[in-house]
């Protein structure tokens, strides 16, 4: 604990604190975890952080959504790691949405749920937190971060001790191995 404690004090990622961080990317703005949220948090709070959940498809995808299945959200149910990315891309991620004022008003609106890769892409000057959902998405998480040059501005985080130590650090993620 000593090592992460150094790690974090100094690192870029933690600067300007206090920081806003928009959770599941701005949920009560917008749909959950779609691109609609993460832009009006940027937008609309000025959101330093967009945390948000990585999931993996059946063919081995990174999507950004909070639940294992598609149900609570979307138009459609079904398991998200039994769904490839070509069905997920169709589903309708803001037919449930209620807005403040209790009104359907992503509903039919083409709101769906995002790559990692697109995210990414889309705030290249936003730091985002990304809590890996289940085990199986640790390395394409990784692979996506690397790619996307984006280890610097994203913080890793698991819900549970087995899944965070199959989170594979290393020194272009901003903390080396051994040192959590």
């Amino acid at each position: 604990m000593k090592n992460l404690e150094r790690v974090r004090a100094g690192h870029a990622y933690f600067a300007g604190a206090p920081l806003l961080i928009a959770h599941r990317g701005g949920a009560k703005l917008a749909p959950e975890n779609t691109m609609e949220a993460f832009q009006q948090a940027v937008e609309t709070w000025s959101a330093d952080i967009l945390e948000t959940d990585a999931r993996l498809t059946l063919d081995g995808r990174v999507v950004l959504v909070h639940d294992a299945t598609s149900n609570r959200t979307c138009d459609r149910s079904g398991q998200i790691s039994q769904m490839k990315w070509s069905e997920i891309k169709t589903l309708d991620a803001g037919y449930h949405f209620r807005d403040i004022e209790n009104e359907i008003s992503y509903r039919g609106k083409g709101v769906r749920i995002p790559l990692l890769e697109e995210v990414l892409e889309a705030f290249p000057h936003t730091r985002i937190n990304v809590e890996a959902k289940c085990p199986e998405v640790a390395g394409p998480l990784l692979k996506v971060i690397n790619r996307q040059n984006a280890g610097g501005r994203v913080l890793l985080a698991a819900k549970v001790e087995a899944d965070r130590k199959k989170l594979i650090y290393t020194k272009g993620l901003g903390v080396l191995p051994g040192e959590i």
